[in-house]
């Protein structure tokens, strides 16, 4: 690196005498300051475009879950009433899922009523099966 660097703008501009800024103006307020106020207006003035931050992401819905379990627990209730338990899960995350804003009415309303009626046919095949037991 024998070569030197080329000279800048600023320093080409001083070399002909001719300043990139301009004189100083003398008030009582302000003195020895530069009339910068334009150039400060044009650096922050309204072209700047305001900083909006990104929207955040809903936390995931629990609606889907419930209407998956409350199918699982209604087919499981055709055959074994041992699985009540399972209805009682889909119907209490129903329930969580219809007060949550951003959840899906129409699907939690769903869910709340196959688990509800999950829960009678595993009742009924429960005690069916207990009437059945000797005595």
């Amino acid at each position: 690196m024998s070569e030197a660097s080329p000279p800048t703008r600023r320093a080409r501009k001083e070399v002909e005498g001719a300043t990139a800024l301009p004189d100083p103006v003398q008030t009582d307020a302000d003195e020895g300051r530069l009339a910068t106020a334009q150039l400060e207006m044009a650096a922050f003035g309204d072209h700047i475009i305001p900083y909006v931050p990104p929207v955040p992401k809903p936390p995931p819905s629990l609606a889907p879950w419930a209407l998956g379990l409350a199918i699982v627990a209604l087919a499981s209730s055709f055959f074994w009433g041992w699985l009540l338990p399972l209805s009682a899960v889909a119907a209490i995350v129903a329930v969580m899922s219809l007060r949550r804003a951003h959840d899906s009415r129409r699907i939690a309303v769903w869910a709340l009523v196959l688990s509800l009626l999950s829960g009678v046919f595993s009742a009924g095949w429960l005690v069916w099966g207990f009437s059945q037991l000797p005595a």
